[in-house]
């Protein structure tokens, strides 16, 4: 490979480093949070836990593809530093494709500890069901758009075949269009579902924005849909920078967005070991996706993502600081945690619920 000072090798390689630093970060906070502070790693932790994983690699074969000459001119390689790169750069089309069906997932996993409405639970499964079937294709796309698979990169000592690139692009395109739609789909949901519940508006604009940030990934698949026509550029290693910077942007943001939303008790511990705030509660020694019984009135509550709740929910029931603060409403209580997720609590209605609700107005307690 000759040298070039025309070259946007360096400034790939940049993004990529900062971009898989920041995504890991948010990933191993995220990760101490569910494991230490909470003792509650969930499906969507172990489905984020893997997209991170997966960033890792597409950051590896896309560092690989600068050292090999992506950034450079088609006329500043040779046939063989040509052939190395655009290798690397056909094994991020599918670890990308990967990376971004885990991120959508973990979301939709996060999503269905909160949601209880049948709408709300149609919505979110169709943006899963999108995501998925456009992943799936643009995966099988990416892979088999040559034939043998090696034509991809090397057109130089074989023959063969490979789909017309105004294809690909038009796949890209709709691939970036359905993750425009899914991305403003998980960023509204958080508004339209805490709206009906009963909770201090602060409170709502705070969680609305914490579980809307999944939506911050969309801004990369904007900027870079006018880049995607130099697919099927010639000089496909340098006109493509732009398209693979964004990409790693896009995925990064998704991850660390994703992340961003489940930090809340982090934050709040931080802020009381550095005086800013009261002790915050921390989820004690019980078990996972458990049911337990409150003992103010007797509330079934079906715990997805606390080890411990603590419950207030009339005067005889009074704490400064709870795990899980109830406001009763009408024919329903809603619930507010204090890690973000919300859960739609049932008023007692059987027998033995009602007889535990007179034990505790009575001054008994509820076992």
């Amino acid at each position: 490979m000759t040298s070039s000072t025309d070259s946007r090798g360096g400034q790939l390689a940049a993004v990529n480093i900062a971009a898989l630093v920041l995504a890991l970060t948010v990933t191993a906070l995220r990760c101490f949070v569910r494991i230490r502070l909470l003792k509650a790693f969930g499906a969507d932790d172990w489905l984020m836990a893997a997209a991170a994983v997966c960033f890792g690699l597409y950051c590896s074969f896309s560092l690989a593809g600068v050292s090999s000459g992506t950034g450079h001119h088609v006329a500043d390689l040779s046939k063989e530093a040509n052939a190395e790169a655009r290798k690397w750069w056909w094994c991020c089309y599918p670890t990308y494709a990967v990376t971004m069906l885990l991120t959508k997932m973990s979301i939709t996993f996060f999503f269905r500890r909160v949601i209880v409405e049948r709408i709300h639970k149609l919505i979110l499964a169709t943006a899963a069901a999108l995501t998925i079937i456009s992943c799936f294709i643009f995966f099988l796309t990416c892979i088999f758009q040559c034939w043998p698979l090696s034509y991809f990169w090397d057109k130089y000592s074989q023959t063969g075949t490979c789909i017309p690139d105004r294809v690909i692009i038009a796949l890209a395109l709709l691939f970036s269009v359905i993750n425009l739609v899914t991305d403003f789909t998980f960023a509204l949901m958080p508004a339209w579902i805490l709206s009906h519940l009963n909770m201090r508006r602060k409170t709502k604009v705070a969680l609305s924005v914490l579980m809307g940030l999944g939506c911050v990934a969309s801004a990369a698949v904007v900027v870079r849909l006018p880049y995607m026509r130099f697919i099927a550029s010639d000089d496909f290693l340098y006109d493509t920078v732009d398209v693979a910077i964004w990409s790693t942007v896009e995925q990064c943001l998704a991850i660390t967005a994703g992340g961003l939303a489940t930090l809340q008790p982090l934050v709040k511990l931080i802020g009381y070991k550095l005086g800013l705030s009261s002790r915050p509660t921390i989820p004690g020694p019980s078990g996972y996706g458990n049911n337990v019984h409150m003992t103010a009135g007797s509330i079934a509550v079906k715990r997805s993502v606390t080890r411990r709740t603590e419950a207030r929910t009339s005067a005889y029931n009074k704490y400064s600081q709870t795990g899980l603060n109830l406001h009763p409403g009408v024919g329903e209580y809603s619930a507010e945690c204090y890690n973000t997720s919300q859960e739609l609590l049932r008023v007692p209605t059987t027998g033995s619920d009602r007889k535990a609700s007179k034990d505790v107005e009575g001054g008994g307690q509820t076992p």
